[in-house]
């Protein structure tokens, strides 16, 4: 069910797009909403001018641009910018907005490992997994190879996130670290699925998952169940029908035949999302909320 939003205010003959997420906004209603539900992005910086030019120009609230204007230095109270820019057009009742900024609070106190994986997390709900991979690293920086659970969930949402990328490898790598941080037997499956993915051979998957990291019969057995379930639902996809040929052709021994048709298969895909592929190359580090680049000594 989709959220509706009923907007009393003016509404821009253009939209302002919010640049981490892409989504974008035509009222003042819809800010508030927006904001209210993507404080993490606002940690240790706060929205850029040109929303405050938007709120001006398109919106027609000069009151509010000016007392934002007012707040828009880092050094200011970043509460009071949000409580300001909230109250102004009475969308939230007080309780309201003292829940939002309690929320606030709250990640603003949390581990700063924590603040990058939930960022991370949304930006991949977002389809932005390039964005994603950064927050996850430097959420394992500051973590300085420390071993807990904590890398282990980062290590395997950036596991996932080079999985959509196609990078395999590091995906591999990444769910074999959540493993041995955490000992979650659901980073060692995803690593069992790329396996099989890539080599198209279920007894050749599970043979190195019981020898490397030896699991018991029932959670093998477990891991089998699960892919065959999920291969299940997917094999009346386009996809399903060229991993049954990659398959086809390593049963008969064509292996140099089925890794061409491979590549073939994940160029086709790699096509399909080449925007968020060359994002890397665009995306610069320093709209990672850096905070030890301020506590450092």
């Amino acid at each position: 069910m989709r959220e509706t939003i009923v907007c009393i205010g003016q509404i821009g003959k253009t939209a302002y797009r919010f640049p981490q997420t892409e989504v974008s906004i035509t009222s003042y209603e819809e800010l508030c909403c927006y904001l209210s539900q993507h404080l993490i992005c606002y940690l240790y910086t706060l929205p850029d001018e040109d929303l405050l030019v938007y709120i001006k120009e398109e919106l027609g609230l000069d009151k509010l641009y000016r007392q934002l204007v007012k707040l828009q230095s880092p050094e200011r109270d970043q509460m009071k910018y949000f409580a300001t820019l909230f109250r102004e057009g009475n969308y939230y009742s007080e309780d309201e907005i003292r829940k939002i900024l309690d929320q606030y609070r709250t990640l603003k106190n949390e581990p700063y490992p924590l603040q990058c994986k939930r960022i991370g997390d949304m930006l991949l709900g977002y389809g932005k997994a390039t964005m994603a991979i950064q927050y996850y690293d430097e959420g394992l920086k500051r973590l300085e190879d420390q071993e807990d659970e904590m890398a282990g969930s980062l290590y395997h949402n950036k596991g996932i996130a080079h999985a959509r990328l196609f990078r395999f490898e590091d995906a591999k790598i990444d769910f074999i670290k959540a493993y041995q941080n955490n000992g979650d037997e659901n980073s060692l499956f995803h690593y069992y699925g790329l396996l099989v993915f890539h080599e198209g051979d279920l007894a050749k998957a599970a043979k190195e998952i019981r020898e490397s990291f030896h699991v018991s019969d029932i959670v093998m057995d477990t891991f089998e169940e699960k892919l065959a379930g999920m291969m299940e639902e997917q094999q009346y996809t386009e996809d399903a029908a060229k991993y049954r040929k990659i398959v086809y052709l390593n049963v008969r021994n064509r292996n140099e035949d089925a890794q061409h048709y491979f590549e073939s298969m994940v160029k086709d895909q790699q096509n399909s999302f080449r925007k968020e592929l060359e994002a890397h190359e665009k995306w610069v580090v320093t709209n990672v909320p850096l905070r030890y680049s301020i506590d450092k000594k």
